[in-house]
């Protein structure tokens, strides 16, 4: 992990084409949404620590580079949990923008088919804004289907994302560089891609009173990504139980809970807090990024994801196959290596010894 990305390996480190950087525009904080009487799960010290980075996060060659490395990997992932299960609803749903760019604010409402996705701790928008280009582009007057479209993307079948961040410095990144791609921005203006500050809390437990709600019940998603947003959570004032909990009760039946983190393991935190954290030329990312005693372990997860589905859904049943039986939980975990020169690899086996990918779907009984 000690080399710099080779020149061919940031001219693929995306499905992805990086549209220009622009950092420039000032954007309002107005959709920050957060309540006083809920607590949250993300460290004042980790938030500091990535605002802090926010400027460079969209530098192939800065301190966020491994991630932009790992992009490709994360929607190879996503591809293979569809491909062994789809949500139960590829169906319509409503997707909403609010312009509040004009004097009169107008709400405009139309239905998209295919999957709702929700990416929690979005930072600078790497993944979430190459996700929105496999969004096809609006068509002029939309047909209401509940069939998935032919145009949807065959890895991603995205019709709509939200993506939260508590730090706003993040958000003001993301939506700036978002608003250089043509499509992307049309996706911002539609309503189908958005981003908005606010935390896991907050858009689990919504505010009567919010501006962006008429109800108090939280909406659902298809597909929720954590990636790299585990080792995380704020040990003081969450856990990732009830953090994985609070995911999945906003998640359809039958829909995918999927991330990436890091196993707490021996090899793991010489390689990803003592070589990945150390100076230049051998470190990779920037010292204060990672903290093994809250790295997790794949059974760990499997467990904590187990027990929130069975408080919330009743008895599970654990499925690894299209054989098994219906209505119960799907599970699986692959590791991840970085190779020098080569990039992010799926490695089965190497759970435990550092970078994982795990994924979780909920039974659809409910």
């Amino acid at each position: 992990m000690a080399l710099r990305p080779t020149a061919s390996a940031v001219r693929n480190i995306s499905l992805l084409r990086h549209a220009p950087r622009s950092t420039t525009t000032q954007l309002s904080t107005r959709g920050a949404r957060y309540h006083s009487g809920t607590s949250s799960s993300v460290s004042p010290d980790e938030l500091t620590h990535f605002s802090s980075l926010a400027s460079s996060w969209w530098d192939p060659l800065g301190p966020s580079r491994i991630l932009h490395l790992m992009n490709p990997l994360r929607h190879e992932f996503i591809a293979s949990c569809l491909t062994e299960s789809k949500p139960r609803s590829t169906s319509s749903h409503n997707s909403v923008s609010d312009n509040s760019a004009s004097s009169n604010a107008q709400t405009n409402i139309t239905t998209q088919p295919g999957l709702r996705y929700l990416d929690i701790g979005c930072g600078g928008g790497i993944f979430a804004e190459s996700l929105a280009r496999t969004i096809p582009p609006q068509p002029q007057h939309q047909q209401q289907s509940t069939a998935v479209s032919p145009d949807l993307s065959p890895i991603t079948q995205a019709s709509s994302i939200l993506a939260i961040d508590p730090s706003p410095t993040m958000i003001k990144i993301a939506t700036s560089h978002a608003r250089a791609d043509p499509l992307v921005h049309s996706h911002l203006q539609s309503g189908r891609f958005k981003y908005e500050n606010t935390t896991l809390e907050a858009l689990a437990s919504p505010s009567p009173s919010s501006s962006e709600t008429t109800t108090s019940t939280p909406q659902k998603f298809d597909i929720i990504t954590l990636f790299e947003v585990l080792e995380h959570v704020d040990p003081h004032t969450s856990s990732p139980p009830s953090f994985l909990k609070q995911c999945l009760q906003l998640l359809q039946p039958g829909g995918w809970l999927i991330g990436s983190t890091i196993a707490r393991s021996l090899p793991s935190y010489i390689v990803n807090q003592v070589i990945a954290e150390a100076p230049w030329p051998i470190g990779v990312v920037p010292r204060g990024t990672h903290e093994w005693g809250k790295f997790v372990n794949g059974d760990e997860v499997r467990g904590w994801v187990g027990k929130g589905l069975r408080e919330i859904d009743g008895d599970v049943v654990y499925r690894s196959g299209e054989s098994e039986g219906e209505g119960g939980m799907r599970w699986k975990c692959v590791g991840a290596m970085y190779f020098p020169g080569l990039g992010w690899k799926m490695v089965p086996g190497s759970e435990a010894w550092g970078n994982y990918f795990w994924a979780v779907q909920r039974g659809d009984r409910c």
